[in-house]
């Protein structure tokens, strides 16, 4: 069974137990945690709105910008959880040929990691979860895929829809712009001289 690979959404997964906290749009009206706040410096935020800046002028979108994979650079180092030591710690625990699993729920302290994983055993098929140390979800596993797959924690989510509202506000503006340069443009060279 390889379970070594992480892949996509945990939307696939059939989870044993729901998370302990779910992300949701009522998030989106609380404060920024310190987290996000800390992530979203004044550099950052000069970066999204010059990638804005150049899809508008370019019709390119937010990939082809360079601003999704920037936005995801800043996450991975700011906000996001350790899924890839997590991961590796739970699989080779899955992998372990000398470990005693009971039938049901095991639940592993990771080390070094202040997250726990939920480990279900069943007759044909094993799931895993893995909750950080709010006891949000941030990966699955099931045995049917054999693959991990990610789960957004809520600055995650927040992290990633405020950079998105800034990147669409700056993207908006600069399309604006534009559109109001060519049509003063259009309206200088289309005037006509009707003096006689």
């Amino acid at each position: 069974m390889a379970i070594n690979n992480i892949s996509g959404s945990y939307r696939a997964i059939n989870s044993i137990t729901p998370p302990k906290v779910k992300a949701s749009e009522e998030g989106l009206f609380k404060p920024l945690s310190g987290k996000v706040s800390g992530a979203m410096s004044d550099e950052y935020i000069e970066k999204i709105k010059s990638c804005a800046r150049q899809a508008a002028a370019s019709g390119k979108n937010m990939v082809e910008s360079g601003f999704a994979a920037m936005r995801d650079s800043q996450m991975a180092k700011h906000i996001s959880p350790d899924r890839a030591k997590a991961t590796s710690q739970v699989s080779m625990a899955l992998n372990s040929v000398t470990r005693a699993w009971k039938s049901g729920k095991n639940i592993l302290n990771l080390f070094g990691l202040p997250y726990t994983a939920n480990v279900f055993k069943g007759p044909l098929k094993t799931t895993a979860e893995i909750y950080n140390e709010n006891g949000e979800m941030i990966a699955g596993f099931h045995s049917d895929n054999g693959f991990w797959n990610s789960v957004p924690t809520a600055d995650e989510t927040r992290f990633q829809y405020e950079s998105n509202q800034i990147y669409r506000e700056a993207y908006n503006a600069a399309k604006a712009e534009l559109a109001a340069a060519q049509q003063s443009q259009h309206d200088g060279t289309t005037s006509l001289d009707i003096r006689a």
